[in-house]
């Protein structure tokens, strides 16, 4: 049915300015707005909304009504509009100024029917198209309440989404600060094992310098030591020369004073003995030194030893210093050989 109705919007030019029907039109048609407020709010107000939606209509169709009667009387009637002019004589003068004249009738009762009675009053009725207005007006309410709970659990929603993008965002920020931060202590921490390997085999290079510089050191002294070994061997036949002149001295001496005895007994003491003693006391005193020296420099070697193996890594110290410290034992060891055999 709805498809059967056409729709008509039409605007109109008033002048209230200049024109007194235009004022007075915009003044009336101001009031049925207000009017037409009040009915929208009031729902006792339905028949009154539903005469007020076909006015306009009927407003339009009498004046096209009457401007095809005589576009004279519908121009002059719209001209005449005011508070004073709207009555039958205005109208009579009107239809006389056109040239229309209205037959007149005579007075006679209206015969109404009962029938006509009661269709007049069923035309009237509108309470079914009242509860309709009443029944689309809970619906609409129903469907704006229905929207707006929908648009609050959207806006809920969206909210708790954003919430949950922002912790997300907050936990990705905060897990790129910790990698990157983890990252860099990771750099760091290679960067000093690098720097430390590095010292760690600079000093265990020079630990290994230093032990050959000791080994060599130490076999050179142990070669001196021989050597001096030897020279000592050798040196009683060397001491005879230089004693014979004391023994000369001592034994002119004895001479003389067997001369000058008393008893006139000669004294001949053993020359041989006191050549022997003094060469014992003199290679004494030379091994003493010499062991006395040895025992400093091989406490002193032990001490370095000992310095440079707590500075070292463990797997240095079980590769390398086993092996120098085997060779200096194997050395005292050695030393220890000559000594019982009587070479010092």
């Amino acid at each position: 049915m709805s498809s059967k109705l056409k729709r008509v919007n039409y605007s109109i030019y008033l002048n209230p300015v200049n024109s007194l029907s235009d004022r007075y039109a915009v003044g009336i048609m101001q009031k049925w707005v207000n009017e037409r407020k009040d009915m929208l709010d009031n729902p006792d107000d339905g028949l009154n909304l539903h005469n007020s939606l076909h006015m306009h209509k009927n407003i339009y169709l009498s004046g096209m009504f009457l401007h095809l009667l005589s576009p004279t009387l519908s121009a002059g009637l719209a001209s005449s509009l005011g508070d004073d002019s709207i009555k039958m004589a205005t109208l009579k003068q009107h239809f006389d100024a056109c040239g229309l004249m209205i037959p007149m009738a005579p007075a006679s009762e209206s015969a109404i029917s009962r029938q006509d009675l009661d269709g007049l009053r069923a035309a009237v009725d509108m309470s079914p198209l009242l509860n309709e207005i009443q029944f689309l007006r809970s619906e609409l309410q129903q469907a704006n309440e229905s929207h707006q709970q929908v648009s609050k659990d959207h806006q809920r929603h969206f909210a708790q989404s954003s919430e949950r993008e922002n912790a997300l965002l907050q936990c990705q920020q905060k897990t790129q600060q910790e990698l990157a931060e983890t990252r860099q202590t990771l750099v760091t921490l290679c960067t000093e094992s690098s720097e430390r390997e590095s010292a760690l085999l600079q000093t265990q290079q020079q630990t290994q310098q230093e032990l050959i510089e000791t080994r060599q050191a130490l076999m050179s002294l142990c070669s001196e030591l021989a050597e001096s070994v030897s020279a000592n061997a050798v040196q009683p036949a060397e001491v005879t020369a230089p004693d014979v002149i004391a023994d000369e001295a001592i034994a002119s001496e004895i001479k003389a004073s067997e001369d000058v005895a008393p008893d006139g007994e000669s004294v001949t003491p053993d020359m041989t003995e006191l050549q022997q003693a003094l060469t014992e006391e003199i290679r004494a005193n030379s091994q003493k030194r010499e062991i006395a020296e040895l025992k400093a420099l091989i406490k002193a070697q032990s001490q370095l030893i000992k310095t440079m193996s707590l500075t070292a890594s463990a797997d240095s110290v079980k590769e390398q210093p086993g092996d120098d410290e085997a060779d200096l034992t194997t050395t005292i060891a050695n030393m220890q050989k000559v000594k019982k055999k009587g070479l010092w």
